[in-house]
């Protein structure tokens, strides 16, 4: 095998690529789950010759990744998955939370918000800590219950501000030791109960949440600078 078809061999490959956004759906997957790793090459040849299409299809892919913060550009050199640094995830989670207690706002204001999607949610993190599975699958439920509680207000432009900071959330979450998971799922039953009884309190549980995560992903990924 070459080098080059060991370096992407991780990445979903099709019999006839079509759009830009297929290709686009697979490599952001291929480097949020980390089958392509923080600080890899993107190189539009090689890419274009895993996904069989154009490389002008795999650059404008990646001026996407670019624009959403999950890749880097850099001159004369080429583009690149971006390493995340303690000064992102910080970055990250200080986003997140303007996004995530506007949308708690919005609901809080709604006369009968539907709560249906977060409900499900929490029941998927519920059974994750209950089943014991893994930190992986255990961050993905948490992530889906924090864009449904985004999604539930109904505004187009939370949720396009969303997608990328869940997509880097990802990206670090997938790396470092657990928040334990009782600890994590009372945190999450806590800002829902307090969602579902229309308690301003349910913006302080969820400001608390993100910054106690954002402190824990932090000193892990410093001590491993």
């Amino acid at each position: 095998m070459t080098p080059e078809s060991e370096e992407h061999r991780a990445v979903d490959t099709f019999d006839r690529v079509s759009t830009t956004d297929q290709v686009l759906a697979s490599l952001r997957a291929a480097i949020v789950d980390g089958r392509i790793s923080q600080g890899e090459q993107l190189r539009d040849a090689h890419l274009a010759a895993s996904f069989g299409t154009g490389r002008g299809v795999v650059r404008e892919a990646l001026r996407q990744l670019v624009q959403e913060g999950i890749a880097q550009h850099e001159v004369h050199r080429g583009t690149f998955v971006r390493t995340i640094t303690p000064a992102d995830i910080v970055d990250v989670y200080r986003a997140r939370e303007a996004v995530e207690l506007s949308a708690v706002g919005l609901i809080l204001e709604a006369e009968a918000p539907d709560l249906g999607s977060i409900r499900d949610a929490l029941a998927r993190m519920q059974e994750a800590a209950t089943e014991e599975l893994s930190w992986r699958e255990m961050a993905d439920r948490d992530i889906s219950l924090h864009e449904a509680l985004v999604h539930t207000p109904g505004s187009p432009r939370h949720v396009r501000m969303y997608a990328t900071l869940a997509a880097e959330s990802r990206m670090h979450l997938y790396r470092y030791p657990p928040y334990p998971h009782v600890q994590n799922v009372v945190d999450h039953e806590q800002i829902v109960d307090a969602l579902a009884a229309g308690r301003g309190e349910a913006a302080e549980l969820l400001r608390e949440h993100l910054r106690f995560s954002a402190r824990l992903a932090v000193d892990w990924t410093a001590e491993r600078e």
